[in-house]
C-alpha cells in the first residue's frame, strides 16, 4: 500500500503542503473540532482534554488505542515503531505462574493439588515431604498427562507419573539409593484440565522451610505474570518466621496471597485465624494482602464430583473457588503488562511526530531561530560522521569497559556464591547436605544461573545506556541490536574440560548448556529476570551443574573441590559469552550509525528546505500551511493523551491490587 493511498484509508490525506489527518468531525458531546481523526475529542486551541475512555474492557481499550496511534505513526515514516510497538502487545510467551510456598507440614503440595483440582498430582501424605520444586502445567502431546519430566543437569527424562515419588519426595525410593549419582533438581507435570486454565502451578520443596529463595520465584518481570501464595495452617496464627518471609517476599513480589489451610480440621478457629492473619499483615506491611482459609481435602473432593450445582457448592464451601478466583484476578491485572509495554512504545514514536510538527509549525509562523538551529544540528551531524573512525575507536574502547564490568560482577557474585557455600558446609556439616542432596545441589545450581545471568543482563544494560540510547534515541535500533546478538550467542552447548581433582572419577566431565530462553518453563522454574533497557527481558541462562549428588556423598573435601571448579568453569563459560557479546555488538551499532547518521542529514536537509520554502510563502498559502499543522499537532496531541490515560488506567489497577 502506498503512502496516498493508506493516508486516505484512515483518514489522513496527502496535500501539496503535508500531510492533514481529517476533516471536521463531531465529537460525543456534540461539539465540532477540525482536523481530528474519529474518535479524538473536541478541544480549544490551547488545549486538548484527554479523550473519552474507549468502550469496552481495559483490554479492548488498550487495543484501539494502540490502533489509533498506529494510524498516527504510519503516515509520518515511523512504520518500524508501529510494528514493534504491536509486536510487544500481541506478545504471547507471557507465563501465568502460582508459586506456593510455606513451613513444613502447612499443606502446600495438597493446596497444589487442590489449586490444580487433581488428588494426587503432586505426592502427599502423612509422612511425605518433597525434596524438590515441582511444576505443573497444561499437558501437550509431547508431554500427556499422566507423565512427568524429571529435570537432571544437562538432559531431562519423562517418567509415568506414578514413579514421581520416587524421584522427589525425601523418602523416595532413588532419592535414599546410594547407587544413584544423579538426582533430578525439578520435575515438571503435565496435567490435563488444570482447574486454574492455562497456569503454571510450583510447588517448592517441603524439606528446609521458608527458603528466602523461593520469594524469587514469583520475581515480577515485564514478561510475567506471577502470584504469590503463603501457606500456614489453621492451627495457629503467623508465626515470627512466615511474617518475616512474608515482609522480605512483600518488597519484590507485587501479587501476593496468603492461604491458610486444614479448616476442615479446626472448624471453630479458622475464621478467628484468618481474621488475626489479616489484622497482623495490615500492621506488619502497611498494605492489605489477601487471607483466604481453605480445606484443600474437600476441595479435591468436590474436583471428583460431577460438574453441576452441587459441585459448585462443594467448592465455595472449601474456600478453593474464593483462592482462584484471587489469583486470577490478579494474573489478569498482570497480563495487561505486554499491551502496555506496546502503547508505551508508540507513545515514544508519536511524540517525536509532536517534536516534527512544532519544528514545522515554528518554520510557519515565521520564528528566526528555526533555520538556525537546523543547521546548526545538521553541522554537528557533518562533524559527527567526518569523525566516524574516530567514534568507532571509542566504541570499541566503550564495550570492553561494559564487558569488563560486567566480569567483575560476576567475579564478585561468585566469590559470594563460593564463600556462602564454603560456609554453609563448614557450618552444618554433610550430615545435613546429605539428607537432602537435591534440594542443596538444586540451590547451588539457581545461585549460577543468577550470576551468569546478572553478568549477561548488566552487558546489555549499559550498552542499552551507554551506547545506544544517547546515540539513537531509537528504541526500534535497540531492539534489532539486542534480538541480533541473542540470535547468535543463544542455546551453545560447551564442554568443558575434565574437572581436577585427587580422586579419580569423582568428577567426571561436565556439561554447560546456555540459552536464553525468556519467559520459558525453566526460566519461571528458575525465576531469573532482569528488565534491561526498554524492556527486553533477558531470561535465565541454564547451567547444568553435573555429579553434585556424588561429590555431596563423598565428603566435604571432595564436596569443596567440586564446587570450587564448578565455579570456575561457571565464570569462564560466562566470560565465553560476554566476549561473543562484545565482538557481535560492534558491526551491529556501527552499521546502524551510520545509517543513522545519513538518515538523520537527509531529514534535516528536506527539514530546512521547507522552511525556507514556507518563508517565501505569501500569507495565504502560510496560513492555510499553520493550519494544517495546528490541526495534525491537535490530534497527535489528543493520541498521545488517549495513550496515556490508557496505560494510566492499566498501571494503576495493578497498584490497587
Amino acid at each position: 500500500m502506498t503512502a496516498n493511498v493508506y493516508a486516505a484509508a484512515i483518514g489522513c490525506r496527502r496535500t501539496r503542503t503535508g500531510l492533514d489527518f481529517g476533516a471536521e468531525v463531531t465529537t460525543q458531546g456534540g461539539e465540532r473540532v477540525v482536523g481530528a481523526v474519529q474518535g479524538a475529542p473536541s478541544a480549544p486551541a490551547a488545549a486538548v482534554a484527554s479523550p473519552a475512555a474507549p468502550a469496552g474492557t481495559a483490554e479492548a481499550q488498550a487495543r484501539t488505542a494502540l490502533e489509533h496511534a498506529a494510524k498516527i505513526l504510519r503516515p509520518y515514516g515511523f512504520d518500524a515503531t508501529a510494528d514493534l510497538a504491536e509486536q510487544k502487545a500481541a506478545r504471547t510467551q507471557q507465563t501465568r505462574t502460582v508459586v506456593v510456598v510455606g513451613e513444613v507440614k502447612r499443606g502446600k503440595s495438597s493446596l497444589v493439588n487442590a489449586l490444580v483440582g487433581r488428588r494426587d498430582a503432586s505426592p502427599v501424605g502423612v509422612d511425605v515431604t518433597t525434596s524438590t520444586t515441582i511444576s505443573f502445567a497444561a499437558a501437550t502431546p509431547e508431554h500427556p498427562a499422566g507423565t512427568a519430566e524429571l529435570l537432571f543437569p544437562g538432559t531431562s527424562e519423562q517418567i509415568p507419573h506414578h514413579q514421581l515419588a520416587d524421584w522427589v519426595t525425601v523418602d523416595g525410593r532413588h532419592a535414599r539409593d546410594a547407587r544413584v549419582e544423579v538426582l533430578p533438581t525439578r520435575a515438571i507435570v503435565p496435567v490435563e484440565s488444570n482447574a486454574l486454565g492455562d497456569v503454571t502451578v510450583i510447588d517448592t520443596p517441603g524439606v528446609g522451610g521458608l527458603d528466602p529463595s523461593y520469594s524469587q520465584l514469583a520475581v515480577h518481570s515485564a514478561q510475567q505474570a506471577c502470584v504469590l501464595v503463603v501457606v500456614c495452617d489453621a492451627s495457629t496464627p503467623l508465626t515470627a518466621p512466615e511474617m518475616a518471609f512474608i515482609q522480605d517476599a512483600a518488597a519484590t513480589v507485587d501479587s501476593l496471597v496468603v492461604a491458610v489451610t486444614k479448616t476442615d480440621k479446626n472448624l471453630r478457629r479458622w475464621k478467628p485465624i484468618v481474621e488475626e492473619n489479616r489484622k497482623l499483615l495490615q500492621q506488619h506491611l502497611h498494605r492489605t494482602v489477601p487471607v483466604i482459609g481453605v480445606s484443600s481435602l474437600r476441595a479435591v473432593v468436590a474436583a471428583e464430583m460431577p460438574a453441576g450445582p452441587e459441585r459448585q457448592r462443594a467448592e465455595q464451601a472449601s474456600g478453593i473457588t474464593a483462592l482462584r478466583a484471587e489469583i486470577g484476578q490478579r494474573l489478569d491485572v498482570a497480563e495487561h503488562l505486554p499491551v502496555v509495554d506496546g502503547l508505551r512504545t508508540a507513545l515514544g514514536g508519536m511524540r517525536k511526530i509532536l517534536d516534527k510538527i512544532g519544528t514545522e509549525l515554528a518554520a510557519a509562523e515565521g520564528s528566526e531561530d528555526v533555520i538556525p538551529d537546523l543547521t546548526a544540528e545538521l553541522e554537528k551531524l557533518q562533524s559527527l560522521k567526518d569523525h566516524s573512525q574516530q567514534w568507532e575507536q571509542y566504541l570499541q574502547r566503550d564495550l570492553t569497559l561494559i564487558r569488563q564490568k560486567a566480569t567483575d560482577e560476576l567475579d564478585r557474585q561468585l566469590d559470594e556464591i563460593r564463600t556462602k557455600w564454603t560456609n554453609r558446609v563448614n557450618k552444618n556439616g554433610m550430615e545435613v547436605l546429605r539428607r537432602n542432596p537435591q534440594k542443596f545441589t538444586a540451590e547451588m545450581e539457581t545461585d549460577l544461573h543468577r550470576a551468569m545471568a546478572a553478568a549477561m543482563n548488566l552487558f546489555f544494560e549499559q550498552m542499552y545506556t551507554v551506547i545506544v540510547s544517547p546515540r539513537f534515541d531509537s528504541e526500534v535500533v535497540w531492539n534489532e541490536i539486542y534480538h541480533q546478538i541473542m540470535a547468535t550467542i543463544a542455546d551453545r552447548r560447551i564442554e568443558t574440560a575434565q574437572v581436577g581433582s585427587k580422586r579419580h572419577g569423582l568428577l567426571d566431565p561436565s556439561m554447560l548448556t546456555m540459552g536464553v530462553m525468556g519467559s520459558s518453563m525453566i526460566g519461571g522454574l528458575i525465576g531469573v529476570s532482569s528488565v534491561i533497557g526498554v524492556g527486553v527481558v533477558v531470561g535465565a541462562v541454564w547451567v547444568g551443574v553435573n555429579l553434585g549428588f556424588r561429590a555431596m556423598r563423598s565428603g566435604k573435601t571432595n564436596l569443596l573441590t567440586w564446587l570450587r571448579e564448578t565455579i570456575g568453569t561457571t565464570k569462564t563459560t560466562t566470560a565465553r559469552l560476554l566476549e561473543s557479546a562484545t565482538a557481535l555488538s560492534r558491526p551491529e551499532i556501527v552499521i546502524r550509525y551510520r545509517e543513522h547518521l545519513r538518515t538523520r542529514m537527509e531529514e534535516l536537509q528536506t527539514q530546512v528546505t521547507d522552511a525556507k520554502e514556507t518563508a517565501r510563502q505569501d500569507a495565504a498559502t502560510r496560513e492555510k500551511t499553520i493550519k494544517r499543522l495546528s490541526n495534525n499537532q491537535r490530534v497527535v496531541t489528543a493520541r498521545c493523551a488517549e495513550v496515556e490515560n490508557v496505560i494510566a488506567r492499566l498501571t494503576s489497577s495493578s497498584q490497587g491490587v
